[in-house]
């Protein structure tokens, strides 16, 4: 397999997804301002991703996939605003900085997630509105709703007296798993690949947001140093079901990397136009923060 630098990789595609998403919230009103202090910090795993399959399947144009890539970047960013609020997970701080809803109040917080959501999609259907893009925005509209993310947030914050393995992979798959598959199908979708790739690359998809949930949970626990910060069990303070508090550490880390095993193995049957999501994979699998 070809060398990839992914450090200097992810570095690259972020800075392209951060200028863009500057340009987005240029010469607006003052409330996109309000709604930018959420959107301006982030790792941009999403559109990363999205961005490496329209790659991978061929796309040549950066400009095509962009308003996709940032619009996904959007939707994760309302859904963080929203977890972090009083009613939700009550968290202080999101990316290094007080929540939005400390920051202003939770009122501005609700509306700057009403806001980021709506804006995604003007961004999936900015310009021409091609097969491509409807097609794009009838696979996210499903995966972020009450078939996928939102129904993850309601059974994450619903009382668990006894924690179980089903649970956790149904908050997973639907809160975590099925949004990092339709960013890596989105990409292939803009790029015009065949369908049966398409629906291959959402499967091997859902194995990376599996190993991405487990590595958050374990990372919550184990911290970035690799030493004990917390202790194994339910996240936080919240009563949130977390891998840790099932399995065990290892017993998480094993089942991170059987993902991680999967995940790569599907990424590979589609040739080395793809190395870059299953470097992308390993780089999940071994990250600390």
């Amino acid at each position: 397999m070809q060398d990839i630098d992914i450090i200097t990789y992810l570095k690259n595609k972020k800075e392209l997804v951060d200028v863009a998403l500057g340009k987005y919230f240029a010469d607006k009103n003052s409330f996109f301002d309000t709604m930018y202090y959420s959107v301006d910090s982030g790792k941009r795993i999403r559109p990363i991703l999205a961005i490496a399959s329209y790659e991978s399947n061929g796309g040549r144009d950066i400009d095509a996939i962009m308003p996709v890539a940032c619009g996904l970047e959007l939707i994760h960013t309302y859904s963080l605003i929203h977890d972090d609020l009083p009613a939700m997970d009550n968290d202080d701080f999101r990316r290094g900085k007080a929540s939005a809803h400390k920051q202003y109040n939770e009122a501005i917080a609700i509306l700057s997630g009403d806001g980021l959501f709506a804006y995604a999609f003007e961004l999936f259907s900015m310009g021409d509105t091609s097969d491509e893009k409807l097609a794009v925005i009838n696979a996210v509209s499903e995966v972020v709703g009450p078939k996928g993310v939102v129904y993850g947030q309601v059974l994450d914050i619903s009382e668990n007296e006894r924690p179980q393995p089903k649970m956790l992979r149904r908050i997973h798959l639907n809160k975590t798993a099925k949004f990092i598959a339709v960013s890596i199908q989105a990409g292939a979708i803009m790029a015009r690949a065949t369908s049966e790739k398409i629906a291959g690359l959402y499967q091997a998809g859902i194995c990376l947001g599996m190993l991405f949930q487990y590595t958050d949970d374990i990372l919550d626990v184990v911290g970035k140093k690799g030493e004990l910060g917390k202790t194994p069990g339910k996240d936080k303070a919240s009563g949130k079901i977390a891998a840790p508090g099932i399995y065990g550490i290892e017993g998480a880390r094993f089942r991170a990397a059987r993902y991680a095993a999967l995940a790569k193995g599907k990424f590979l049957r589609f040739g080395s136009d793809f190395n870059i999501l299953v470097v992308l994979t390993d780089f999940v699998l071994n990250r600390t923060y």
